[in-house]
């Protein structure tokens, strides 16, 4: 399907593994121009960039932390220099905090500030300074179009999960007053909310046998693979969309039913 995306200029952040990485692929293969940033692994990058410019699209790579400012900045300019503007934004870089599964502490009590403050200053601060940043080439765009990734631990939440679910959840206020600024200049803004998420069917860290078990007990009957988020993804930044807006779009293999 022809999305209308064809030499749009994208950055995908965080687009070197994952979601990212099945999100910037979808738009190589719609012939877009796609600049993706990378924390620490810049050769784990540059692979997405072949693969990306494999799939039909022209790819660049930039270095980027949530938690420094100043690289998101430069990561911004660089990228608009690189593609002269900006038409399409997707948050999707996040930090997961320094704590294993198994290390957190599960009562609010026990939480360490140095835990809470680097979770919080990345994926809500982070992406408050890379809006910032993005506003004016979106405003420029003819079609700007900018995404959040959320989850759904915002929503049902997870034991010693508050520092990360807490900051995705600013996210939806966040969203809900960009789409009044950015929207008067006809930006179109919007959330979508990943929940258990597979790549190529597995998981990174439950075995085949839970997720299915686990997945039998959601409404869809499946978990949604990274490309599920992808296409998602895709058709909200694309120019097929013009009246979606500050909008959380759930997916997450529907609800959990009860029993």
């Amino acid at each position: 399907m022809d999305l209308g995306l064809r030499d749009a200029a994208v950055l995908v952040t965080g687009g070197s593994s994952g979601i990212g990485r099945a999100t910037a692929i979808g738009y190589g293969r719609e012939g877009a121009r796609v600049a993706i940033t990378y924390n620490s692994q810049k050769d784990v990058a540059e692979a997405v960039a072949e693969e990306i410019e494999a799939a039909g699209g022209t790819a660049y790579v930039v270095p980027m932390d949530l938690n420094e400012p100043d690289t998101i900045a430069a990561a911004v300019e660089a990228t608009v220099q690189q593609w002269d503007g900006l038409d399409v934004v997707v948050g999707n870089a996040v930090n997961w905090g320094s704590a294993g599964f198994h290390d957190r502490p599960v009562r609010i009590e026990d939480g360490p500030a140095d835990w809470w403050v680097p979770v919080m200053r990345a994926n809500l601060e982070g992406n408050y300074h890379l809006v910032q940043q993005v506003a004016p080439a979106l405003r420029r765009s003819e079609h700007g179009r900018l995404v959040l990734i959320s989850t759904d631990l915002a929503e049902r939440g997870l034991p010693g999960s508050w520092p990360y679910s807490a900051a995705k959840a600013g996210l939806h206020g966040l969203v809900a007053s960009l789409q009044h600024d950015l929207g008067e200049d006809g930006v179109l803004v919007n959330v979508v909310m990943p929940g258990i998420t597979l790549e190529n069917g597995e998981h990174r860290v439950l075995p085949k046998p839970a997720v299915e078990q686990l997945a039998a007990r959601f409404s869809a009957r499946k978990f949604p693979d990274t490309t599920d988020l992808a296409d998602a993804i895709l058709f909200l930044t694309s120019p097929r969309t013009t009246a979606i807006q500050g909008e959380i779009l759930r997916v997450t293999g529907g609800s959990l039913m009860p029993g």
